[in-house]
């Protein structure tokens, strides 16, 4: 025979209060009936003391159980489980014995224990529980023919009566067996389900890609880290009842509804943030039509597009670089010799030192972009920066002893840690760095810069600002000082800039220009989130 396995506190604990309820109201039904037939004239009690008395003791003896139950949550043992039902059994073969026997009715009431014996406790005691019920009545049937000379059909009775109990315990137990392994079942799905969802909303947090779900109303119903981030607000103010989706992405999300093929343009959410590309996807719930808004920093797209564009650059550099590289040697070599000669009138020799004035500035236009076609993939390490700070204007000053570096370093941000490739960074901040102590020198007469750290309010991340005493660049160039080959100068070449916003795209660092306070220029490096991975691309 089959044996169930002891059933989970949580799950059986219920039915042992439904059992124990109805055993207490079984005590006082039993009681009631008492008093009933008593007043019968047709009662017909044969022993009313015995019956009284076990009523009451037996009202006493479930209430007092109940209470335990209702205070004590949780499944007794099973020597307890059995103690329990073998009084059931007891008083209920006495209450049988007191109104005549089996032929009285109430020995029914043993299939209700039986039945619970087999749900509450194992097989091999529920079994027991039914051998006692079924001993306990035939003992009873044979006590009333024996003494009271009652019809041997009793007996008869009686053994019916306990294979009845035999069988329903034997058909609740499989039944029992069945349902535990139904409930294990459902449970261990239950348990898979929400595992997956922590998984899901594990996944969806750590994701880079911002996510918004919006109602009908343009209310914000969940959203993840990414998104806030880049909202540039808390999920705790996205969560918020009632709160709505900002002005310039309800527009963006009416365009898509009007014509959800149309492709839309990043923008900008706030002056200071980064350019945020927009997508949408309808859903269909219970509660309505909602939104799937997806929000992705451009930067890293742009981060992709600049990684194919090198990888172009880089072949179209490969097979041109020797086939300019060499007239333009030769066209050097050569005016280098006729400057050189004694014979060359003096208006000539202006003319020959232009010609390798720009031959040396066409040989640095290669070499930048050679430079820029061959730089390596981005190698980020864990670093505080603040102490690379330190480094680097400790550098700076060795190199220029005349010029004023001034490093400020914000309390907040004096643990901040970044992930970047120090050699990129190093790169970008000499070129920012010696562009601002030139200009500074040609606006003050002194060189100098100031190297600002801090913390974004907003995100949380640390910010480098270098902000020069020069007189800032006018607003009409303000939106192209990052384009290649752009200029102000007749001597500069336009890639020093261009070249730094792209390794630290690379990077996925934000380098944008602002325009300083006291009229200086500023440019800002906004750092990525340590734990965000670099997107690479190989030059194939």
């Amino acid at each position: 025979m089959a044996k169930s396995a002891a059933r989970e506190p949580d799950s059986s604990y219920g039915l042992l209060r439904v059992y124990s309820y109805y055993r207490a109201t079984l005590a006082l039904v039993l009681i009631l009936m008492y008093v009933l037939l008593r007043r019968s004239e047709t009662a017909d009690l044969l022993q009313p003391a015995l019956y009284l008395g076990t009523a009451l003791c037996y009202a006493l003896i479930t209430i007092g159980s109940l209470f335990h139950v209702l205070a004590s949550p949780r499944t007794p043992k099973p020597r307890e489980l059995f103690a329990m039902l073998v009084i059931d059994i007891t008083a209920q073969v006495l209450i049988t014995h007191a109104s005549g026997g089996i032929s009285g009715g109430f020995a029914v009431l043993l299939m209700v224990t039986v039945g619970a014996a087999a749900i509450f406790v194992p097989g091999q005691i529920a079994t027991l529980v039914a051998a006692v019920a079924s001993l306990a009545v035939l003992s009873e049937s044979l006590y009333l023919v024996i003494r009271h000379d009652a019809a041997i059909g009793e007996v008869f009775s009686a053994g019916v009566l306990g294979v009845l109990l035999f069988a329903s315990s034997l058909l609740v137990q499989r039944l029992a067996i069945r349902l535990e392994r139904s409930q294990s079942l459902a449970a261990a799905k239950a348990r898979e389900v929400i595992e997956l969802q922590q998984l899901n909303q594990l996944i969806v947090q750590r994701m880079q890609t911002g996510i918004l779900l919006v109602d009908a109303g343009n209310r914000v119903r969940v959203s993840n880290h990414a998104a806030a981030r880049l909202l540039g607000t808390s999920e705790r103010e996205l969560a918020r009842e009632g709160n709505s989706l900002p002005t310039a992405i309800i527009g963006a999300l009416e365009t898509w509804r009007r014509n959800p093929s149309r492709l839309l343009a990043p923008f900008k959410l706030r002056e200071d943030g980064p350019q945020v590309q927009f997508s949408f996807a309808r859903m269909e719930s219970a509660s309505g039509d909602t939104t799937l808004v997806f929000a992705e920093d451009f930067s890293r797209i742009a981060q992709q597009a600049q990684q194919l564009k090198l990888a172009s650059l880089g072949r179209l550099t490969a097979s041109i670089a020797h086939e300019i590289r060499n007239p333009l040697g030769s066209i050097s070599h050569a005016a280098q010799l006729l400057r050189e000669s004694t014979e060359l009138p003096a208006d000539d020799h202006r003319l020959v030192e232009i010609v390798i004035g720009n031959a040396r500035r066409t040989n640095d236009v290669i070499e930048s972009v050679l430079t820029l076609s061959r730089g390596q993939q981005p190698r980020p390490e864990r670093l505080l920066l603040a102490d690379w700070l330190a480094s680097f204007a400790t550098e700076l000053r060795q190199r220029a002893p005349e010029a004023g570096i001034d490093l400020r370093i914000a309390e907040r941000a004096v643990q901040s840690e970044v992930s970047v490739d120090p050699v990129h960074l190093r790169q970008v901040l000499q070129n920012l760095a010696e562009n601002g102590l030139r200009y500074s020198l040609r606006a003050t007469g002194e060189p100098s810069l100031v190297l600002q750290l801090d913390v974004d309010q907003q995100t949380g991340l640390p910010i480098l600002d270098l902000i020069d005493q020069g007189h800032g660049i006018p607003e009409a160039d303000a939106e192209r000082v990052f384009e290649p080959f752009f200029t102000t100068e007749a001597t500069g070449t336009g890639l020093g800039l261009y070249l730094s916003r792209e390794l630290c795209e690379a990077g996925q660092i934000r380098l944008e220009y602002l325009r300083a306070a006291d009229a200086g220029a500023c440019f800002r490096l906004s750092f990525p989130h340590p734990a965000r991975r670099t997107i690479h691309a190989t030059p194939e």
